[in-house]
Parts: structure tokens; C-alpha cells; sequence
């Protein structure tokens, strides 16, 4: 159990490492932010959920990994849904024979959030426009969750355009992605 303005999730100097993933172009956002996802789960949990010949546990030399990543998740450039980036994902986890499945929750998702990071696991979190997101309709992994004095909830997040410290509105959620 947590109290007011106390961060539940994972220490933000974990992601520092990620910082340099970012979206490069277009609206690949789903892309880097599975490619983060991923390289947290290499270097914390499982250090075979990538192939050591796409990245090895620990690089920040994520170009292959992110490159893969396109071609599965977003071939097109085109935006996502949080359906395209769990199925995506779990096309990689096929293609590798990985035990893994990704799972998606298309609507609101706090509290798929505020569950997988009690357990210590990132979620891909898909910010909405319509909810208040500055940053439109975009896509990022959350680490850190927290209810404030005024009961207004926050998360923290690697935005994929190079901040892995940014605090955000958990009302801005709009979907997520995570491993049960």
C-alpha cells in the first residue's frame, strides 16, 4: 500500500539507459515504445526476450531491435492502436518461440497500470489527444504511478522523444500494453 505523493513502480535511473530510443519520424511512437519495453525486460527479467544477435542484455545499440520492431508492429508508418501494438508484439514473441503474450487493454487501463507496476513491470501506455495529451495522441512506457494530495493520479514515463523522466496526467490514458 502506498500514501499520497509516494511513487509506486520503478526507479527512473533504470531508464536513463533508454533515453536515446526515440520516434525519429513519422508516427512510429508505438515502435520505440515497444523497443523500450523490451530492452527493460532484456536487462531486468528475461535476457532472452531478444535474440543476442539483435541486442545484446545491457546495449544501449537498440537500431536492430527497433528496426524489427517497425516491420511487425507498424510497416506503414501509420498510427496504432494499442490491438496493432499487443499483436505486434506477440507476432515477435512467435517468430522468436518466445513464452511470451502481449496484452492489450483498449480502453482506460489505470488499473492494468497501477497492477503491473506493483509488480515492478513497465507498461506501454497510449496517450490520447481527446484526454488532455500534450503530446497528441502518442504512445510511451510508464514506470512510476502516484496519487497526489488532491487525488489526482500520475504516472511517470520514457516519452520516446528523449525525456525518461516526464510526469504526466494518468488521465491522458487512453490503452495499454503489458506481459501478464
Amino acid at each position: 500500500m502506498i500514501t499520497e505523493n509516494e511513487w509506486l513502480g520503478i526507479a527512473e535511473e533504470r531508464f536513463s539507459p533508454y533515453r536515446n530510443i526515440i520516434t525519429k519520424s513519422g508516427y512510429l511512437c508505438g515502435t520505440s515504445a515497444a523497443t523500450t519495453f523490451l530492452c527493460y525486460y532484456q536487462d531486468y527479467f528475461s535476457n532472452t526476450i531478444v535474440p543476442e544477435h539483435i541486442r545484446k542484455p545491457g546495449s544501449q545499440e537498440t537500431k536492430a531491435l527497433q528496426d524489427l520492431l517497425r516491420v511487425i508492429i507498424q510497416p506503414f508508418d501509420f498510427p496504432t492502436i494499442s490491438l496493432q501494438v499487443s499483436h505486434g508484439l506477440s507476432r515477435y514473441f512467435r517468430l522468436f518461440q518466445l513464452p511470451f503474450r502481449a496484452r492489450q487493454t483498449p480502453v482506460g487501463g489505470i488499473q492494468r497500470v497501477k497492477k503491473r507496476l506493483a509488480q515492478g513491470k513497465p507498461v506501454i501506455v497510449g496517450l490520447m489527444k481527446l484526454r488532455g495529451s500534450t503530446y497528441g495522441n502518442h504512445w510511451v512506457v510508464a514506470y512510476a504511478y502516484k496519487k497526489d494530495e488532491t487525488g489526482k493520479e500520475w504516472i511517470k514515463i520514457h516519452d520516446n522523444w528523449g525525456n525518461y523522466r516526464k510526469v504526466v496526467p494518468a488521465s491522458w490514458i487512453n490503452a495499454t500494453v503489458s506481459l501478464p
